[in-house]
């Protein structure tokens, strides 16, 4: 009976080496998942930014038809044109949750921009229309 016994409790549960290096390996893979998202989140919120870009310039032209003038902001963009609706009912911001800057450049030219990753606007990471 009391080899019956220590068998059973030499059979049951893990040691703490089999549960250290269960531990071990899910750091591990949690780490190479992490780093993998990461690299792939940087792309997704440069082509979500972009779209957005987009969708503010198609509003843009709206609004330009619309009105017959430029808008002199973003802003414009969600007020009523007489009867007509707004082009868009907010100014979307960047995957970084910046706001995008909208700047004249001529008669119809104009340019939005985004700060990119690093918010601040003219450097390399900027992307624009």
């Amino acid at each position: 009976m009391k080899r019956r016994e220590r068998e059973l409790h030499s059979a049951a549960g893990f040691t703490l080496i089999e549960v250290l290096l269960v531990v071990a390996i899910l750091g591990i893979l949690a780490t190479v998942a992490a780093v993998g998202i990461g690299g792939h989140m940087d792309k997704v919120n440069r082509e979500s930014t972009r779209m957005n870009i987009s969708a503010i310039s198609k509003a843009v032209e709206i609004y330009r038809i619309t009105a017959n003038r430029m808008p002199t902001s973003l802003q414009d963009l969600t007020k009523d044109i007489g009867d007509i609706e707004a082009p868009l009912s907010d100014v979307p911001l960047d995957a970084w949750s910046n706001p995008f800057q909208f700047k004249k450049v001529g008669k119809f030219k104009y340019e939005i921009r985004s700060g990119g990753p690093d918010g601040s606007i003219g450097g390399d990471d900027d992307l624009t229309n």
